[in-house]
């Protein structure tokens, strides 16, 4: 029998949860939403510049599988910070991270919070053919709010929970494929 999953499996190490509702003033809170939807952005978008500003300058950001034992990947401080985006996209020609549930617990200037998203990695599988990679992701997070007024991360535990592969049809890598660009396959009716 398979091992069974549960959001937190103890894979990735002890963090302090958002148990119960989220407590804080709601300008707080909707702030700290902003910041991880920020995030999904910058990332999906390839915007070093923007995905850094997010984050203090001595930000850690750690990266778990719950089918692994320990940390797959650390990006320490401000001039590390654009590997993660560097690599996801040398990884995968796109992606596409929908952020769900986030809930915050707000005291003073600090915060800890934790979102659920399902993200998207657009790439070709083993047979060329394009895939989706599916993962559903947990991200565990102490944010505090800056001289400026913002929040940024000051430590982002990413956890990858689960994951599961599709086919991806209609998407850029099979006009890439077909050698098509977007206006010759509209022109051809296999536009949007």
């Amino acid at each position: 029998m398979g091992k069974t999953v549960e959001l937190t499996d103890g894979t990735a190490p002890e963090w302090p949860r958002v148990v119960g509702r989220s407590v804080g003033d709601l300008a707080d809170r909707l702030a700290l939403r902003d910041l991880a939807e920020s995030y999904a952005a910058a990332v999906d978008s390839r915007d070093e510049g923007l995905f850094v500003s997010l984050f203090t300058s001595d930000a850690v950001v750690r990266v778990y599988h719950s089918d692994r034992e320990g940390e797959v990947a650390r990006f320490e401080r401000a001039r590390e910070l654009p590997l993660l985006v560097q690599a996801l996209s040398g990884r995968y020609p796109a992606t596409l991270h929908l952020v769900g549930n986030h809930r915050a617990q707000v005291v003073a200037d600090s915060a800890v919070a934790e979102t659920y998203c399902l993200a998207h990695h657009l790439h070709r599988g083993t047979d060329g053919a394009p895939q989706d990679l599916q993962m559903l992701v947990r991200y565990a997070d102490s944010c505090v709010r800056g001289s400026d007024g913002l929040w940024r991360f000051r430590e982002r535990v990413v956890t990858a929970v689960w994951h599961s592969s599709h086919p991806a049809r209609h998407s850029a890598l099979d006009r890439q494929q077909a050698g098509t660009s977007e206006a010759e396959d509209r022109r051809a009716g296999r536009g949007r």
